[in-house]
C-alpha cells in the first residue's frame, strides 16, 4: 500500500499534487511543467496514486537546474500505467511551482490548472463554478481514511441532499456532478461545498458545455478560510472583434454567515467606471455575464473589475468566444510583487500567449517582465510602467519579440518599487478555438529569485 507523506513544506522539502484521476489514455495527452526558481538543482520525485490509494506506476525522479523549468507529457513520466491515479510530487527545492494541462488530439478541448499546494489544502473547500457537464475530483493526501460531505448550491438555497463519501488514505474520488445528485436541476447549479472532518483535501472540477459545445475549463477548489471581501479580475473583455465575439461571465459566492450586499465595478480601459450592486443571500452566488451586469453594449470592450463585499467573498472569470469556440475559467487570484507563469507557448503550428497585468494600487508600477528558457538562459525582456488603476493585456511577443515562434519556457513578472499586482495568462491558438488558464504562481518568501541577464 503506498502512503502519502504528511504535507509539509520546511526548509529543503516542499510537496504538491495534482488532484485529479488522469486515466492511462488521457496520459499522452495531458502536460505538466515544473519550475524551480531556487538557486540549486532540485530534485524531483514523482508517484502516480489510484483511487485506492496505492502507488500503481514506478516512481519517476527527476532534476531540474537552478532557475530552470521542465515539462514532459504524462505518458512519458508514467509509461507503464495501466490504472488511473493522481500525481503527487516531492522535491528538494523550497520554491518548485508547477501546474499540468490536458486536451484531446484534435485540440478540440484544452485546459488544466496549477498544482496544489499546502496553502491551498484545507478542510472546508469552495468550487465556485459548475455548470453543463461537470466532473468532480477530490484527493485525501492524509495517512487515514477520511469521509466527505460534498453539497451543491444554487443561487440562494441547496439544490438536493448532501452527498457523501469516504474516501481511503492517499486516495481519491472522481465523478460526474450530476450523477452524484439526480435528484438536482444542474441548470440551476452555481458552486459546490466539500467539508471533512479537519482532514485537508485538494479537489477541483473539469466543465464542459457551458457558453460553447467542446472546449472544457478546469478550476481547482480553494479553502473557504481565509476568504477576503475584494475580488479583481484584472481582464474582463465583451462583444465582437475581428471574427470574434466575446463574453465573460463574473462569479461572485458569499462564504460568510450572513446576506451581504456587493458592489461590482466595471473599470473600462477607457471611460468611466460602471457600478451595480447585488445582494447575496448567505450560502448564495452570483453569475452573471459583464453586457447583463453592466448593461455594456455590444461593441468591443476591454477593462477589469473589482468586486467589494462586506463580508467573505469567492469567485472566478470565464472567458468564451461564441464564434471560434474558446473557453477558459480564471479564480480570483491575489496581488504579488513578484509573478511566475510557469509555461510559454507562442510558436508552431499556432500558439499563442497572453498575459494580462493589473495595478489597483494608488502608486505607478515600475515593472519588469522576463522570458526564460527552460535551461535558464534569458530570451528577453521589457520595462513598462504601469499606472495606478489600469491594467495592460497583451500577447507576449507584444511586450517581448524574442519570444515569437517560441515553445517552452516560463515568464517572470516583478515590481521594482513594491506594487503589488494581479495577472493572469491565457495560452490558446490563433483560432481561438481552444483557451488555457496559466494561473500566476507565487515566489516563495524562503527563496531570492534573480532573473538571468542577457
Amino acid at each position: 500500500m503506498f502512503l502519502v507523506a504528511p504535507i509539509t513544506t520546511a526548509y529543503g522539502h516542499s510537496e504538491f499534487f495534482f488532484p485529479r484521476l488522469f486515466t492511462p489514455a488521457e496520459l499522452p495527452n495531458t502536460g505538466f511543467a515544473l519550475l524551480n526558481p531556487d538557486n540549486f538543482t532540485a530534485t524531483v520525485t514523482l508517484y502516480l496514486v489510484s483511487a485506492a490509494g496505492a502507488q500503481v506506476s514506478p516512481l519517476v525522479t527527476l532534476r531540474i537546474g537552478p532557475g530552470g523549468q521542465l515539462s514532459r507529457k504524462g505518458s512519458e513520466l508514467f509509461p507503464n500505467a495501466t490504472t488511473s491515479g493522481w500525481v503527487y510530487v516531492v522535491t528538494d527545492g523550497e520554491g518548485m511551482q508547477a501546474f499540468w494541462v490536458i486536451y484531446d488530439a484534435g485540440i478540440t478541448f484544452l485546459d488544466g490548472a496549477e498544482a496544489v499546494q499546502l496553502d491551498t489544502f484545507g478542510p472546508d473547500q469552495i468550487i465556485p463554478f459548475v455548470a453543463g457537464q461537470t466532473e468532480l475530483s477530490v484527493i485525501n493526501p492524509n495517512g487515514i481514511d477520511v469521509p466527505v460531505t460534498i453539497r451543491l448550491f444554487g443561487n440562494d438555497a441547496e439544490l438536493a441532499p448532501p452527498f457523501m463519501r469516504q474516501i481511503v488514505r492517499a486516495g481519491g474520488y472522481q465523478s460526474d456532478v450530476s450523477s452524484m445528485f439526480p435528484s438536482a436541476d444542474m441548470t440551476q447549479a452555481r458552486y459546490i461545498r466539500i467539508r471533512t472532518t479537519q482532514a485537508p483535501i485538494a479537489s477541483l472540477v473539469q466543465i464542459r458545455g457551458f457558453l460553447v459545445p467542446t472546449e472544457s475549463a478546469i478550476i481547482n477548489g480553494t479553502n473557504v478560510a481565509p476568504a477576503s471581501a475584494e475580488l479583481n479580475f484584472p481582464h474582463v473583455i465583451n462583444g465582437g472583434l475581428t471574427g470574434a465575439n466575446y463574453t465573460t461571465v463574473i462569479g461572485v459566492t458569499n462564504v460568510s454567515t450572513s446576506s451581504q450586499t456587493v458592489t461590482i465595478t466595471f473599470n473600462p480601459d477607457a471611460g468611466a467606471p460602471i457600478t451595480v450592486t447585488r445582494t447575496i443571500s448567505v450560502n448564495g452566488a452570483l453569475r452573471e455575464t459583464a453586457q447583463s451586469l453592466f448593461n455594456l453594449a455590444p461593441e468591443f470592450q476591454s477593462g477589469w473589475v473589482r468586486a467589494s463585499g462586506t463580508g467573505a467573498i469567492t469567485g472566478f472569470a470565464a472567458y468564451a468566444d461564441s464564434i471560434a469556440g474558446g473557453f477558459a475559467v480564471v479564480p480570483a487570484g491575489v496581488s504579488q510583487t513578484n509573478l511566475f507563469f510557469p509555461h510559454i507557448a507562442d510558436g508552431p503550428p499556432q500558439w499563442q500567449t497572453g498575459i494580462a497585468l493589473l495595478n489597483v494600487s494608488s502608486t505607478p508600477a515600475n515593472v519588469e517582465v522576463y522570458a526564460v528558457t527552460p535551461t535558464a538562459s534569458l530570451i528577453g525582456s521589457a520595462r513598462l510602467t504601469l499606472d495606478p488603476g489600469k491594467k495592460i493585456a497583451n500577447v507576449i511577443h507584444e511586450l517581448i519579440p524574442q519570444t515569437r515562434g517560441v515553445n517552452g519556457g516560463f515568464v517572470f513578472v516583478r515590481t521594482t518599487n513594491n506594487v503589488p499586482l494581479y495577472g493572469m495568462e491565457l495560452f490558446y491558438t490563433e483560432d481561438l478555438k481552444v483557451l488555457s488558464n496559466v494561473a500566476a504562481a507565487k515566489l516563495s518568501p524562503f527563496v531570492v529569485y534573480t532573473p538571468p541577464s542577457q
